[in-house]
């Protein structure tokens, strides 16, 4: 944490002059009107200081409404939030803004949505609570956030003032539940600084190494006039690698026999993962993602040798251990990436990233470069050179003095789609000219990852893997049924492997991808390359119950994109009813839900250290598929390994919520070696 800060109370001659106005007299005036919007970095509004003053100095609202108003100064498209009576100005503040509320069904479902969304934009992910029980819930969100350093703000509605320390209805310690877990937690106790603690809140959020902020909210304080002003958000600093820093990192990895690049984090473009992508190739480095941070660089590079993490490939341990040098870039080195501290934890070490405490940080750091990666794809730019063809836009200077990424924004999203699917864009890059020279080990490296990747198919399935598609027009036909049972020739169970192939095969390359904490997700980690960002989501802190949520922020943020969600049985249901949520907002989402009816991942863990004596493991599942239906969606449920392409494919070409409930085999609870 690095601070707990609370806004002072203004004296009780200040309150009694601002409180005499009652909460129906300030809800019956409308909340302002949403700031003029400029084109900037990030798709975000820019700040219009003098249509702001004009159109906000002299106004009075409540401090709800001036909070609405300030999260809209900042570029806030939505909030997610399950409504409370204790922050009721708030809400009503979002009627008549621009800002749009996602209802949730649950507090966890809001904080793992607002995780999610301030991951896929930069944008501090915002999520609004009640009191007690809605911050209980909320936090298993802000504990991912801290973990995973994502920008998030949380709003807490609170009780009143005059009734703190006497045990309130819903009372509790917001500062204590919340300050070991979160950047700064902030109190508002004076209307006149709602917006003040909106742009330091969001500020925070974003600064350094982001992070989630808390800040509370007291009931009465909500309602109170104010003549305070929309702030313009504050400007973030960046710092800047030095020339010599670069000579410098250069130089180490030149004099490295075999260097490694690991890339996590989340500050990526499609820019700035070319520049970086064209930079380790031609420095001669393999190329590692981190554990759920993958998706920062194409894995059709040349020289990505696989992920670090729970089920990683054997290659992709050998080649870290192996590195006589590691550059870490938008992430550190782990217990995670180095299996427990048992591999890859001696070596020459380069740390670059925005933190300069380099927090989490285990073993050597005999270089710490105080920078973030869109700024070290900027400086290598400088660098190098131009890597865009004449004519092509460069990085300029925002209307905030910010340096802008051409691949930010709107146009990044069409550079994202590009990059999967081959069209010009900055994926050009990538494809201009594949190096020759590439060290043997990488090219070795690269084959072995390459094999490792394809889904390994039972030989006596294989044509039915390969009949299956050809079957798919026959087999559609009872999708109207909703149900695809076995026959009396199946053993009952769907191999995930064999699915996988026709995930592979079916699923667009920019798709993104969701998934929860389980076994299950090393399907797709394993068997699904990305090739832009944002493409993945998951929780790095392991939180069960992330996958479904993140879905649907993922589908209102990208529209214009497939999403695909995999689900354990046990982890879908920690989080399932927010298909309800997906269904309301209208998010075209497909769940595919991989029921072996017990907790896999602890039940191996039961099977290795305690073998014979299971307990506690084992779940009985409701029909997922009718489940699904019921939400308003389409659900098929599969029994049969061979019926799973169909199945899918009816789900992917299905306009809402469509849902594959595949039945597998206890005992299978990864994929095969």
């Amino acid at each position: 944490m690095d601070r707990t800060e609370q806004i002072s109370a203004p004296s009780p001659t200040s309150r009694s002059a601002v409180s005499h106005r009652s909460p129906a007299a300030l809800s019956s005036s409308a909340a302002a009107p949403g700031l003029a919007e400029t084109p900037s970095i990030g798709g975000s509004p820019s700040f219009d200081s003098d249509r702001a003053d004009d159109r906000y100095a002299s106004e009075v609202r409540s401090a709800g409404h001036l909070i609405v108003a300030e999260l809209e100064a900042h570029g806030v498209q939505r909030v997610y939030l399950v409504p409370g009576e204790s922050y009721l100005n708030v809400i009503d503040g979002l009627h008549d803004s621009t800002v749009e509320p996602i209802v949730c069904r649950q507090e966890g479902g809001v904080s793992y949505m607002a995780v999610a969304e301030g991951r896929m934009t930069g944008v501090p992910g915002i999520a609004m609570v009640t009191r007690g029980p809605g911050a209980s819930n909320v936090m298993v969100g802000v504990h991912t956030a801290y973990q995973d350093a994502t920008p998030m703000v949380v709003f807490v509605g609170l009780i009143p003032t005059e009734q703190r320390g006497r045990e309130a209805f819903q009372e509790f310690d917001l500062a204590g539940w919340f300050s070991t877990t979160t950047k700064k937690v902030l109190v508002l106790d004076d209307p006149d600084k709602a917006a003040e603690v909106v742009a330091d809140a969001m500020h925070t959020a974003v600064s350094g190494r982001p992070g989630p902020v808390v800040v509370g909210l007291p009931e009465e304080i909500l309602v109170q006039p104010t003549a305070g002003e929309v702030l313009p958000p504050r400007a973030v600093g960046i710092p800047e690698a030095s020339a010599g820093a670069i000579v410098e990192l250069e130089a180490r990895i030149n004099a490295a026999d075999r260097p490694v690049l690991i890339v996590g984090g989340e500050d990526w473009s499609p820019r700035a993962a070319a520049v970086i992508a064209e930079w380790s190739r031609n420095m001669g480095m393999a190329v590692l993602g981190t554990f759920r941070a993958y998706d920062g660089i194409d894995h059709a590079g040349a020289n990505f040798t696989g992920i670090l993490g729970f089920g990683a490939a054997p290659v992709a341990k050998r080649v870290f251990d192996d590195a006589d040098l590691h550059v870490f870039l938008g992430c550190v080195r782990t217990d995670i990436a180095t299996d427990g501290f048992t591999i890859g934890t001696t070596q020459p070490t380069v740390v670059v990233g925005p933190d300069p405490d380099a927090q989490g940080h285990y073993g050597r750091l005999d270089q710490h470069i105080v920078t973030t990666v869109r700024a070290l794809a900027r400086k290598l730019h400088e660098t190098h050179g131009p890597h865009e063809s004449p004519g092509e836009s460069t990085y300029t200077v925002g209307a905030d003095g910010s340096i802008v990424d051409p691949g930010e924004g709107d146009d990044a999203r069409r550079e994202s789609a590009s990059a999967a699917t081959g069209q010009p864009g900055a994926a050009r890059i990538l494809a201009a000219e594949e190096p020759q020279d590439l060290p043997e080990w990488i090219r070795e490296a690269r084959a072995e990852f390459q094999d490792w990747r394809i889904p390994r198919v039972p030989a006596d399935s294989a044509s039915t893997s390969a009949n299956s598609a050809a079957a798919g027009s026959a087999t559609a036909n009872s999708m109207d049924t909703g149900i695809i049972s076995a026959n009396s020739g199946s053993d009952g169970y769907v191999d995930m492997d064999e699915a996988f192939v026709h995930v592979r095969e079916l699923l667009p390359g920019d798709a993104i991808i969701t998934y929860g904490a389980g076994n299950y997700a090393g399907w797709a980690t394993r068997f699904l390359p990305t090739h832009s960002f944002p493409s993945a989501l998951g929780p790095r802190n392991g939180s069960m119950g992330f996958g479904i949520p993140a879905a649907v922020a993922a589908g209102l943020v990208h529209p214009e994109r497939t999403i695909f969600s995999i689900a354990g049985d046990g982890c879908f249901l920690m989080n399932g009813q927010e298909l309800a949520t997906a269904v309301q907002y209208g998010v075209n989402l497909t769940v595919v839900v991989n029921d072996n009816s017990v907790y896999g991942t602890i039940r191996g863990h039961q099977d290795r250290d305690y073998p014979g004596r299971a307990v506690g493991t084992a779940l009985q599942n409701p029909d997922f598929a009718a489940l699904a239906t019921a939400y308003g969606g389409l659900g098929l449920r599969v029994e049969r390994t061979e019926d799973f392409r169909a199945a899918f494919a009816a789900a992917l070409a299905h306009e809402g919520l469509a849902l594959v409930h595949c039945i597998t085999d206890p005992a299978v609870r990864s994929a095969r070696l």
